[in-house]
């Protein structure tokens, strides 16, 4: 018998092996898909698919499936799920279960005899009938990279980068560097492209492949890091001052153009990255690195000025319409203000002006802070289990051997203010009254703080926990007296 009879007995004989298994599976994919799915996220209702019913028919059809039995039944799960998820409107709940069972014939596949080159040409095939992504054949065609060929790797990144190239945009429209197009799977698909490329010999492509992320979504500024870490650093510097021009808040891009700022002795560069920084998100760390190097290159003085300004005014001395002739650092991101309102920052402008010893700037700032946040309706909240402010009582202690009636103040609105329903608001209360005592017997009101303490306690009777505490502040005194 020759090797052709043989070969043909055996294939008679597997497709009567796999009639019953192919049956059943596109009878169970025939009843999962053919139900009009929805959901109504509100209300936590709805009708979704079973795709459940596969499980015991694809082991089944596993066990025995040849490449082109797979294929086939690939083809005929897309066919049924593309239908289902057009009439579908359940959040991709459906696609999202056809999606698993691809994958189960996905790997299947890819451990089928046929030869790699003759799998590669099928997928190319089907990624284009593939409207929903329900498989990503490209990524799993990884695990056997030992075996491709350069003519491989290089249809494999054809195949990738073709599905970059015609993924809707609005899948990448993030608005921070973490936030990528959800089928690149961040930087990670990214350097697989780059990594077909390299084995593929198409080394002069990456640069290209790099640019074209950037141009299409803008803000990728992984791709950037991947450029830095292969060694271009000038390709690497370009492409984060695009991404810091699509994302100028970005504190990883900023830190990076500071870098190559300072490494390339420019100073006044790295300067303005600083305020970038600063302005941002104003901190007493970022304003003394801005002057530090502002020091270094003797714009202290200005800078300083500019900055107290804006914190004061709330409009930024480095947008591309608020300039002022005076900030003399250059703009590092052109870009306008898209705050309706600007919003002074008091409690920052108090402590940096309590730093330079002068207190009653300080306590101006810090009581303009509070009527900023009574005009806009903030509310401080005291107490371990809530946020805790320390900016009130910071400012009682710094001037209460100053102005003890201003620290008694600070002091009686914390009281005024503290909620009573937990007992780190209680704990509040008596660390202001305490503080209060020492300044208070000095100036000979024991009586008065005594009568503010009843008081208190006539006022919250059923709050035993309070009274307790307070009657113990009592005991105190009723000791010293």
């Amino acid at each position: 018998m020759t090797e052709q009879a043989i070969r043909r007995i055996v294939e008679t004989y597997h497709r009567k092996a796999m009639r019953e298994p192919t049956k059943r599976l596109r009878a169970a994919i025939e009843q999962a898909s053919k139900k009009r799915c929805w959901y109504n996220g509100w209300k936590h209702e709805g009708q979704l698919a079973d795709y459940g019913i596969l499980h015991e028919p694809m082991r089944v059809f596993l066990s025995e499936a040849q490449f082109g039995d797979i294929c086939a039944m690939c083809d005929f799960l897309l066919k049924k799920a593309n239908a289902q998820i057009e009439k579908s409107n359940d959040d991709g709940d459906c696609a999202g279960q056809a999606r698993f069972w691809m994958e189960k014939l996905l790997k299947a596949l890819m451990k089928s005899e046929a030869n790699l080159g003759e799998k590669i040409g099928w997928v190319e095939d089907f990624q284009k009938r593939d409207e929903y992504s329900l498989a990503d054949f490209a990524n799993t065609m990884f695990d056997k990279k030992n075996t491709l060929t350069k003519e491989d790797w290089s249809r494999l990144a054809d195949m990738k980068i073709a599905k970059f190239k015609n993924a809707p945009k609005e899948e990448a429209d993030g608005e921070s560097d973490d936030d990528v197009f959800s089928w690149l799977d961040d930087k990670e698909s990214v350097e697989e492209i780059e990594a077909a490329l390299r084995n593929a010999g198409r080394e002069d492509e990456i640069t290209a492949f790099r640019k074209s992320i950037q141009g299409r979504f803008g803000n990728a500024a992984f791709v950037a890091e991947a450029a830095l870490a292969d060694g271009q650093v000038l390709e690497a510097e370009e492409l984060f001052k695009k991404s810091l021009e699509h994302d100028p808040t970005s504190t990883t891009t900023q830190a990076r153009l500071r870098g190559f700022a300072l490494a390339h002795g420019n100073l006044l560069e790295a300067a303005a990255y600083d305020a970038e920084s600063f302005f941002d998100n104003p901190t007493v760390a970022k304003y003394d690195q801005l002057m530090a190097i502002c020091t270094v290159i003797g714009l202290a003085d200005v800078v300083r000025k500019e900055v107290f300004r804006a914190l004061e005014t709330g409009v930024r001395p480095d947008f591309t319409e608020t300039k002022t002739a005076d900030w003399p650092l250059p703009l590092v991101a052109s870009r306008r203000s898209l705050v309706e309102e600007p919003q002074p920052d008091f409690d920052l402008l108090s402590e940096l002006v309590w730093r330079e010893h002068c207190p009653a700037d300080a306590l101006s700032f810090y009581k303009q802070a509070a009527e900023q946040r009574k005009r806009t309706g903030e509310l401080r909240v005291y107490g371990t289990n809530r946020q805790v402010w320390d900016v009130d009582w910071l400012m009682a202690d710094r001037i209460a051997p100053i102005w003890p009636d201003e620290a008694i103040a600070i002091w009686e609105r914390i009281i005024q203010d503290s909620p009573d329903s937990w007992q780190g608001d209680y704990d509040n209360i008596v660390r202001a009254l305490r503080n209060m005592k020492p300044i208070l017997f000095a100036a000979g009101k024991a009586k008065e703080f005594r009568a503010r303490v009843h008081g208190l306690i006539d006022g919250n009777k059923r709050r035993r926990n309070l009274v307790e505490a307070l009657e113990g502040v009592l005991s105190d005194v009723s000791d010293e007296l």
